[in-house]
């Protein structure tokens, strides 16, 4: 995936009790990791943007005999430092384990895929059993090839992702017609505010439980949004600021400069949204779904007009029950506050990569890929009607039943073309 090798050194640096990065200088930061730990080129770079090449498996076999040094030095990954420690620990466990165990460097990412894989179904798979609304589209999202290509990598985006659906299940079974312990509200704000320091977006969508209209203290509503602030505030400053360098520095690119740009040109940021959307919205769609590798691995554009067809046909089904039972529904105000909350942390992603990998006065975003919106998304869940019958996708058996068969379908299918897609692309 891209920025893995970058996304490794994190989890080495935090494997050796380094939860805070270092800055060496205004444009470098990163850690003293082991000597002979893979380079980006030394990782089939050769791949990279060329489909037509497959794997020299000498190269492999080279890397495999590679055993982890004791000696360190400086290793820069400024784009990876910053990001906070939480969903990377269970990587970093991994990676002292195995260096402990004599395992090679690739034994040890190898490792690290597994485990990672494996805690990013399991959170998917809870989150989709606990939920009351929405359980089919969170479904569907928890297969997308994106999802499970980015948690068989050596990134937290899988684990974040996991979360993210565990998180949205958990706030779809809140019941008006139950009362909500102050525990249940720590859990969920110890969620969210792992969720905060990981993708600050996220922040925002910590703001729908002030929606809901529950029963019991309305105070309790704001524990999660409080405590995803505070933070948000406690790791940047103790992680964020103190190792943050300047990306893409002399190419036009200036955080202070492009903040200075927005303030004084306010009415330009339509023009940028449009123009943006209208170059790259496709790309952004194709990425959400799945384009792997080093974004050079795409699907048939059959593949990708299946999954849009059937996000649109799960949203469908999902709220078709709303038509018939006003019971069932979720609140207006919940359901805007939610889209509206969803939308915001969509619109903090492209802002914030204008800010720190645009160059000033841009009149289009640039970094932004469709796989940032994947922890956004599951929120979504939360406007769909409600679900009574645990285990159920929708109230009727029998629409049960074909909604069952049709996601099977989805999965073999999915499953199948997953595979023949990796296995042309590199084999």
């Amino acid at each position: 995936m891209p920025d893995e090798r970058n996304h490794f050194a994190r989890i080495v640096q935090i494997s050796q009790g380094g939860f805070v990065g270092l800055k060496l200088t205004p444009s470098e930061a990163g850690g003293y990791l082991p000597k002979n730990l893979p380079s980006e080129a030394e990782l089939l770079n050769d791949l990279r943007f060329h489909p037509e090449k497959k794997v020299d498996t000498t190269e492999l076999q080279a890397l495999s005999q590679r055993h982890w040094d004791r000696e360190k030095t400086w290793t820069s990954f400024g784009n990876t430092v910053i990001y906070a420690p939480i969903t990377y620990l269970p990587a970093a466990v991994t990676t002292l384990i195995a260096r402990k165990t004599h395992a090679t460097i690739i034994q040890t990412s190898y490792l690290v895929r597994l485990v990672n894989i494996i805690l990013t179904i399991s959170f998917c798979g809870l989150g989709v059993a606990i939920a009351r609304r929405g359980t089919l589209y969170l479904s569907l999202l928890s297969s997308l090839p994106m999802v499970l290509a980015l948690g068989a990598s050596c990134s937290q985006d899988g684990i974040l992702i996991g979360l993210a659906i565990l998180t949205a299940g958990l706030l779809t079974r809140l019941d008006a017609m139950q009362l909500v312990s102050t525990r249940y509200w720590i859990g969920l704000g110890a969620l969210f505010a792992v969720l905060t320091v990981s993708k600050p977006p996220l922040l925002l969508c910590s703001l729908i439980p002030l929606a809901l209209g529950l029963a019991g203290n309305r105070l309790v509503r704001a524990i999660p949004a409080a405590m995803s602030f505070l933070a948000f505030l406690i790791w940047q400053k103790i992680g964020l600021s103190p190792t943050k360098v300047q990306f893409l520095d002399g190419s036009g690119v200036s955080d202070a400069a492009q903040v200075h740009w927005v303030l004084t040109h306010p009415f330009s940021l339509p023009s940028v949204a449009y123009h943006t959307l209208s170059l790259r919205l496709t790309d952004f769609i194709r990425q959400f779904i799945g384009v792997l590798g080093w974004l050079d691995t795409v699907f048939p554009s059959s593949f990708y007009l299946m999954i849009c067809i059937l996000i649109v046909a799960t949203i469908l089904f999902s709220l078709y029950p709303a038509l018939r039972q006003r019971e069932l529904r979720q609140s207006a105000l919940a359901v805007w506050v939610s889209l509206g909350s969803v939308m915001l942390a969509v619109a903090a992603v492209f802002f914030s990569l204008y800010v720190i990998w645009t160059p000033v006065g841009a009149p289009v975003i640039d970094g932004v890929q469709g796989r940032y919106f994947l922890p956004i998304a599951p929120f979504v869940a939360l406007i769909f009607p409600l679900v009574r019958k645990p285990g159920m996708l929708i109230g009727s058996e029998r629409a049960h039943q074909v909604a069952m068969t049709a996601m099977t379908v989805f999965l073999s299918v999915d499953l199948v073309t997953l595979i023949c897609v990796l296995a042309s692309r590199y084999w």
